[in-house]
């Protein structure tokens, strides 16, 4: 009896240390890591604490200074010399690699803070795991008085599920200036994705200089006078901005990934080069509120000006951005006018080709060998597959994520990013597709197993401009969800857990309320 009354009280004991431990500062991070374990005490930032870091990895402890020391109001020094106490740590150690490129170990003693990592990439992700474990106005921009700057005790090695964590930003339908593309830069590394796909092409407009064609940006990137669009959703990024943007992502580990669209969604080309259709027409630039969602008019692929036209845009593209991927659409492309085109049909003719699917197909590996002499990877929407497919390109499954889809993606042979309608579309509403919704989608389908999942590169969300328009809606639009797909991407799905997340979740939004972001259900 006594034996068991000295049981029970170890365990309440354990249970109540344990609550306790928990109490002091409960681990908030999203994505939840792979492995984390708290301990009591904390370690306090505070004026004597200084960084100690290898030459190779100076840049990113200046980063940490810039991210809090505008909060603190004083600075943190870089030292030469490594202290004992009050300090903050980075290492890179080469037995870490079998985390990844983007793994990471972090260990929080009440005297130090040591980040390990096998790349600078794991590096800065640990870097934002500390930010997450501060008190939210860390990231404010402004001196805080007032605040205890305790990180709890803590270690942690993680490293993401998936290589691929994406966001779409349609900046065609309506153009997204410079500083709200930043904007979403900043809060998508704070919550460790690291792909931006942008749409910079489709029937709404150009939004990419090419030095070769000026008309592109000084006809194609307008609406129609008759119109009257408000001249705030027009626009393009000049190569200087894109220049500026790349260097900003990539200082937080995201990779942009431009897109061209072709051969459909292209009608906005038309209205400067129509000799590039089929039918020759000018057409007029519209919201895409005021006239057909999708286009019949693509380019003509019986046409060798197209090609040449492509082929000198892609070259500047591929110059612009050193992402290893180019996107080039393939989405949704009609093939009425090919079928009605004499220049088509003697392409479809002088190749042997069986129909206007495999006229598309042959389109897209054309374009694909002139990508890949440019050192990129073709990537496309799953249209692409359409007559068949090279097995080098990627494809970027959109459609409904549906019994029939779940049976097919296993009988891929490409590599694959999932998109699904029915998870990853951030245009739909929230009674479409809530956060809990987002949470709930598991990329690799059911009985899919083994090297096959490899091929699965991650998951991304899209959003697409047409009907919210303005800054504040499409923050409501891409946050909270965009936190939820984050935690997709990352953790493990045995690890994951919606009553959990909501927990962590919650303090979050004080993160967006502080980088000035208008997610959805704010009060």
């Amino acid at each position: 009896m006594k034996h068991q009354l000295l049981l029970v009280l170890i365990f309440l004991g354990a249970t109540l240390n344990a609550l306790n431990v928990i109490g002091q500062n409960p681990i908030l991070i999203i994505p939840k890591p792979r492995m984390a374990e708290q301990s009591r005490g904390v370690f306090t930032l505070n004026p004597k604490t200084s960084l100690f870091a290898p030459d190779g990895l100076l840049k990113k402890a200046k980063q940490l200074k810039g991210y809090f020391e505008p909060a603190l109001g004083y600075d943190l020094s870089i030292s030469s010399k490594r202290a004992n106490k009050d300090l903050i740590e980075f290492k890179l150690d080469n037995t870490l690699k079998r985390l990844g490129e983007e793994g990471y170990q972090l260990k929080i003693t009440p005297e130090k803070v040591s980040l390990t990592a096998f790349t600078e990439k794991g590096i800065f992700w640990g870097i934002q795991t500390i930010r997450q474990l501060l008190p939210n106005q860390i990231n404010r921009s402004a001196t805080v008085k007032g605040v205890a700057w305790e990180i709890p005790c803590v270690s942690i090695e993680d490293n993401p599920r998936f290589k691929w964590r994406g966001l779409m930003l349609d900046c065609s339908r309506t153009f997204i200036p410079k500083e709200q593309v930043k904007k979403y830069l900043e809060a998508m590394s704070y919550f460790k994705m690291n792909v931006l796909h942008m749409h910079l092409t489709d029937d709404q407009g150009w939004r990419l200089e090419i030095k070769k064609y000026p008309e592109l940006t000084s006809i194609c990137s307008k609406f129609h006078e008759s119109f009257r669009e408000p001249k705030e959703n027009e626009g393009f990024y000049s190569q200087d901005d894109i220049r500026e943007l790349v260097e900003f992502a990539a200082q937080r580990n995201i990779e942009i990934v431009p897109e061209i669209e072709m051969p459909g969604h292209t009608t906005e080309v038309f209205a400067a080069f129509p000799q590039l259709s089929c039918t020759g027409d000018t057409l007029k630039i519209h919201p895409w509120t005021k006239g057909a969602g999708v286009h019949n008019e693509v380019f003509c692929a019986g046409n060798e000006k197209t090609f040449e036209f492509l082929e000198n845009v892609l070259k500047e593209v591929a110059e612009l951005f050193p992402s290893a991927y180019i996107h080039i659409g393939g989405d949704e492309a009609p093939k009425m006018y090919w079928k009605a085109c004499p220049k088509c049909q003697a392409r479809i003719k002088d190749n042997g080709l069986k129909d206007e699917n495999e006229l598309q197909s042959w389109f897209v590996k054309r374009i694909e060998k002139y990508v890949n002499s440019k050192g990129k990877k073709l990537i496309g929407w799953d249209e692409i597959m359409d007559g068949g497919l090279s097995s080098s390109a990627t494809v970027m499954y959109w459609r409904a994520w549906d019994k029939s889809v779940v049976q097919k993606i296993p009988l891929i042979e490409n590599d694959i990013v999932m998109t699904p309608t029915s998870h990853c579309y951030f245009d739909y509403t929230y009674e479409k597709i809530s956060t809990e919704r987002v949470y709930s989608y598991e990329p690799i389908p059911a009985g899919m197993s083994g090297d096959k999942t490899q091929k699965i590169l991650g998951v991304q969300a899209n959003f697409w401009s047409h009907l919210d328009r303005t800054a504040p809606r499409m923050d409501q639009q891409l946050f909270p969800r965009i936190i939820a797909l984050a935690e997709v991407a990352w953790t493990d799905p045995g690890k994951r857990d919606w009553i959990d997340f909501k927990s962590r979740l919650e303090p979050k939004l004080t993160y967006l309320d502080i980088t000035g972001i208008n997610y959805f259900g704010k009060k």
